[in-house]
C-alpha cells in the first residue's frame, strides 16, 4: 500500500503529517548511495507502526 503524505520541512528535520485526530508528525531519515547518489527516504519501524494504525483508522 501507498500513500502520498504532505512533508514539512521550515527549519528542522523533514517531518511527516499524520492523518490523525491530533497534530502528530513523524520524522523522515534519508538513506544516500554514496557511489549512485540515490536517496531513499525511511521512517523507523516504530513510526511505521503508528502510520499504519492511522491509515486502518481512516479506512473504518
Amino acid at each position: 500500500m501507498q500513500k502520498k503524505l504532505e512533508t514539512l520541512a521550515f527549519s528542522g528535520p523533514l517531518k511527516l503529517k499524520r492523518d490523525s485526530v491530533s497534530d502528530k508528525k513523524v520524522t523522515v531519515e534519508a538513506k544516500v548511495d554514496l557511489d549512485t547518489g540515490a536517496v531513499q527516504l525511511v521512517v523507523s519501524d516504530r513510526d511505521l507502526q503508528r502510520l499504519r494504525q492511522d491509515a486502518q483508522q481512516s479506512c473504518r
